[in-house]
């Protein structure tokens, strides 16, 4: 979503965009009228890769998506090479991406690698996701041990494709241009030197909320299902707060049992700006974008994240005391946080100060930023 924009104005230019996608499911209705040609993104299905636990570590996330073994691995450089092959590209654009980054080493291709904090982590060793001071059972040694792993499983699997191994795990993250598309307060490691930060793609103009027609504190909504859901929305029914709900792969059974005059699902994005002019809370589960975009617009926030990514976005949210966190998702958990949320000023105030920090800047036009540099080394091809 946060490419669409970027996506219509390079084909206005007279670009040819092609997309490759790990879930083609979405598709259709992002590109059907774009002139975008998609592609599936060579990928290796979770079931043939076994989890180890705890994932702390990029090199983990790498292991699960098919970085276990040379021979697993080798093919997924040869799939991607082969897509490069097939679209002759002068540029990619890599997001999230480390194993097409690493097939296109040897290519003459011009790339940029683009993400927030999470997707890019800084050139340390080892490479752990987790901020140094939330670390509590943590083993530098051994997640280094697990890092060197896999440093072998890439460099065995680009031999067997007749390239040169990387000397450090983290020259996997090498491009042409890289842009960190986060703010400072809301990159996954804080403290991070010498980093230059982008700004945010702002998702498109979306539909206008229409609130239910009751009193009370106007509560925003972004969330995913997950099992505690239920209890949530039983709450937010209960004090017959309005309410606007935009859910990600939410049952249909759930929301027929819990729609009420108060509390509306709605089917399509709502615009973001207009949420953050009308709402008195949001409640969503910490992902980057969402979370970046709703304080940006003031909103306090009361997080429920679903993974370690998320969770590090809401850590940095309670640190600018601008929101609550509910990792547990227990249902007395978060009414309680939800409760707090309204009852204190302090976190609308935070969240306010927050969002007045960035106003009149370009925090907002990533995408023309994005454009630039993108036509900068075309011009140089």
């Amino acid at each position: 979503m946060p490419y669409v924009e970027l996506i219509s104005r390079l084909t206005a230019q007279g670009h040819q965009v092609h997309f490759a996608l790990r879930s083609l499911h979405k598709a259709y209705d992002l590109f059907h009228d774009s002139g975008v040609i998609w592609h599936q993104a060579p990928l290796v299905l979770p079931r043939h890769v076994k989890v180890i636990m705890p994932i702390d570590s990029y090199a983990k996330i790498l292991y699960h998506a098919g970085h276990d073994k040379p021979g697993r691995l080798s093919g997924l450089f040869i799939a991607w090479q082969n897509l490069f092959t097939l679209i002759e590209p002068d540029l990619i654009v890599f997001d999230y991406s480390p194993t097409a980054m690493l097939a296109a080493r040897t290519s003459r291709i011009k790339t940029i690698a683009i993400g927030t904090g999470f997707h890019l982590p800084p050139r340390i060793r080892p490479m752990s996701f987790v901020e140094p001071e939330l670390r509590v059972n943590q083993n530098d040694d051994e997640i280094l041990s697990f890092e060197n792993r896999v440093l072998e499983t890439i460099n065995a699997a680009l031999t067997l494709t007749n390239m040169e191994p990387i000397a450090r795990f983290t020259d996997l993250l090498e491009a042409d241009e890289i842009i960190l598309r986060t703010l400072p307060e809301l990159d996954h490691y804080s403290g991070r030197t010498n980093a230059s930060y982008a700004g945010i793609m702002k998702s498109p103009p979306g539909e206008l909320p229409l609130w239910p027609p009751t009193p009370g504190p106007k509560v925003f909504a972004y969330l995913k299902s997950f099992e505690t859901l239920p209890a949530l929305l039983e709450t937010l029914n209960r004090k017959c707060y309005p309410t606007l709900i935009y859910g990600d792969k939410i049952p249909e059974e759930i929301m027929q049992r819990f729609s009420s005059e108060t509390l509306n699902f709605v089917q399509s994005p709502l615009d973001m700006e207009a949420i953050g002019q009308t709402a008195d809370i949001a409640i969503c589960n910490a992902g980057h974008g969402s979370t970046t975009e709703l304080l940006l617009s003031g909103v306090p926030l009361l997080l429920l994240p679903l993974n370690g990514e998320q969770n590090l976005v809401a850590n940095n949210v309670k640190r600018l005391g601008a929101g609550l966190s509910a990792p547990n998702l227990h249902p007395l958990g978060m009414e309680h946080k939800l409760d707090t949320l309204l009852k204190k000023p302090g976190f609308r105030e935070s969240a306010q100060k927050f969002s007045q920090s960035y106003r009149g800047t370009n925090v907002s036009n990533l995408t023309d930023n994005v454009l630039d540099t993108i036509n900068a080394l075309l011009s140089n091809h």
